[in-house]
């Protein structure tokens, strides 16, 4: 099949996350099966106009703001050159409605997740409207499209804005539980909390900085380590100055795979407070390395987390009970290792291999069939 999918970003943009991770790993796969993938993207600083990632051509011809208008544009650019089975509108922003665009051409959605009103607490009020207002047009614009989602949580969101079960299909976010793997002869550091991703706004970082206060003040000295960069870092700097807990905070910025994973295996707790994710891929990756998780009980967190099995998930937003959680695995090791034997079993349960066959297989009879 000749493949065009339509993303924001791809895996080298300086904001990439867990959603570009999730179309490289799985349609990297697919072209190894001797499919042809082509990904439309937005153009960042210094980036190349086209360029081969693992056998997927990559084309940078969208602008940052306004590529969801550019690309029905680019789109016919490029089928005036070249044969395209299906477009696959992978959607983890703004939707391209594609299918509205092109409704002769057989066209698939992927929802990671929906802001909903939490967009409001990540940028500037008319911005928000207009990214809210798009997203509640996303069942106009997909209802007769089969649809595609990382969770059960996103899935149920679906159902809650009119589309039928019937035309959503769940591919989990996975891991590469060889790379992400538990090592015997790492010790975990005592008290050390660690956080991988992005310092974005709904991250919800705040929070954890709160808690190492509250750790504080009830005599506990801990360690926190943030790996990752964005546009909230700067505030989170000056924020744990406020708290006078500084010196206890490690910010390394960008870190490579291979670092993110020595953390991983050194940290005794990991902590996801973000507010809502489409799954929580850093969830699978800690659980993966053997590294008990603690993460914020909300849409998609509550998939890649079983609660009492391969970690804890604390009251929504509730600092207080983020203490209590991170208190419980600290001062019981016989808990946080059954969190790091557990959590290694259910990373096991996600593979790329099987996620890319089930991609393959959805587009092959939903997409291209219907």
């Amino acid at each position: 099949m000749n493949i065009l999918v339509l993303n924001w970003r791809d895996i080298r943009h300086p904001q990439a996350g867990g959603a570009e991770v999730h179309f490289k790993e799985i349609f990297k796969r697919l072209v190894e099966k001797n499919h042809k993938v082509i990904l439309l993207t937005t153009r960042f600083k210094h980036s190349a106009k086209k360029e081969e990632q693992d056998g997927i051509n990559v084309l940078r011809w969208g602008s940052t703001y306004f590529f969801n208008w550019e690309a029905p544009f680019l789109i016919r650019k490029i089928l005036k050159k070249q044969h395209i089975d299906c477009i696959i509108d992978d959607v983890n922003k703004i939707p391209f409605f594609t299918p509205k665009w092109f409704p002769k051409i057989k066209c698939g959605v992927i929802f990671h997740h929906f802001f909903g009103k939490t967009i409001f607490g990540l940028t500037a009020y008319p911005l928000a409207q207009y990214v809210l207002l798009l997203e509640n047009l996303s069942f106009w614009g997909y209802k007769n499209s089969p649809c595609c989602t990382v969770s059960k949580s996103t899935a149920m969101e679906l159902v809650q804005r009119g589309f039928s079960e019937n035309s959503i299909s769940i591919i989990e976010n996975s891991v590469d539980t060889e790379k992400y793997s538990p090592d015997n002869t790492v010790k975990k550091e005592q008290n050390l909390i660690l956080y991988t991703g992005r310092l974005k706004k709904y991250k919800n970082i705040e929070i954890l900085l709160d808690a190492i206060k509250c750790l504080n003040e009830q005599g506990k000295k801990t360690r926190l380590i943030i790996a990752g960069c964005g546009d909230h870092e700067k505030y989170l700097q000056a924020y744990a100055n406020k708290l006078n807990i500084r010196e206890q905070v490690e910010f390394l910025g960008f870190v490579d795979e291979r670092e993110k994973i020595k953390l991983y295996k050194k940290a005794c707790v990991f902590v996801n407070p973000s507010q809502k994710e489409g799954w929580g891929i850093t969830n699978i990756e800690a659980s993966a390395c053997g590294t008990a998780v603690i993460a914020n009980n909300v849409e998609g967190l509550r998939d890649s987390v079983k609660n009492m099995e391969t970690g804890l998930l604390y009251k929504e937003n509730d600092c207080k009970d983020l203490v209590r959680c991170i208190n419980l695995i600290l001062d019981n090791t016989d808990l946080r290792m059954k969190f790091e034997r557990e959590g290694r079993k259910w990373a096991l349960n996600f593979s790329w291999d099987k996620s890319a066959e089930k991609m393959e297989t959805w587009i092959k009879e939903k997409v291209c069939k219907k």
